[in-house]
């Protein structure tokens, strides 16, 4: 939807997933709602809608007497994101007549230009885009919503280890380039497979780094 023919609490939820997702809001972040609604320009009661919108998308938490925080990532979090996706992702790579080998491709290209460059940020948004079209490959709108907020909170995951860990997204550039190869050869259900084991190894890294401590310089 054009963002002309959007309400005011639509453009301010847009506003705030966007810095969310872009780390100008960090994880933990307490939100000061006078703050936020004045640069926003919106009234305060305009704001709590987009509060309860970001809610249900899981990337803040509104505590009584506490605030609104941006959501801090836990092993909980992250073990539910996991068991979605891997639902998910391999079903759409194993039955989907939808997905875009092409557009798959093109985020590989993408996240190895960025690898190469050492855009750490430009390696993670490639790898977001390509889980992103697999979804779409599925045709469903439902599908498509999950998606966006499970991508949303994986964002505040990706944010709060990558400032210690910065080469987070680069081993998975290879593992995306075998899937996309693996769909173009119509080996549909080597491809949910390989899938199956990327998303346990993802999580399981995440896990690790969220509570390990942080590398070397």
């Amino acid at each position: 939807m054009p963002v002309n023919y959007l309400s005011a609490h639509q453009r301010a939820t847009r506003t705030l997933l966007d810095e969310i997702s872009t780390g100008k809001l960090l994880p933990g972040q307490k939100l000061n709602e006078v703050e936020l609604a004045a640069r926003l320009n919106v009234s305060r009661n305009t704001l709590r809608e987009a509060f309860i919108a970001l809610e249900d998308y899981g990337v803040i938490v509104r505590r009584p007497h506490r605030g609104v925080h941006v959501t801090l990532p836990n092993e909980e979090l992250i073990d539910e994101i996991f068991r979605l996706r891997s639902l998910l992702e391999p079903a759409v790579l194993r039955w989907s007549v939808g997905l875009d080998t092409d557009a798959l491709h093109e985020c590989v290209h993408d996240g190895q230009l960025a690898r190469e460059a050492h855009d750490h940020e430009g390696v993670g948004d490639a790898n977001q885009r390509f889980h992103a079209i697999i979804i779409e490959g599925s045709g469903s709108a439902y599908a498509d919503e999950m998606m966006t907020r499970v991508l949303a909170m994986m964002r505040l995951l990706f944010i709060q280890v990558s400032a210690e860990h910065h080469g987070f997204h680069y081993p998975y550039v290879e593992l995306n380039e075998e899937i996309a190869v693996l769909v173009e050869s119509g080996q549909r259900e080597q491809a949910a497979e390989k899938m199956r084991t990327y998303l346990e190894q993802s999580r399981n890294e995440l896990r690790e780094l969220l509570n390990g401590p942080a590398e070397r310089p």
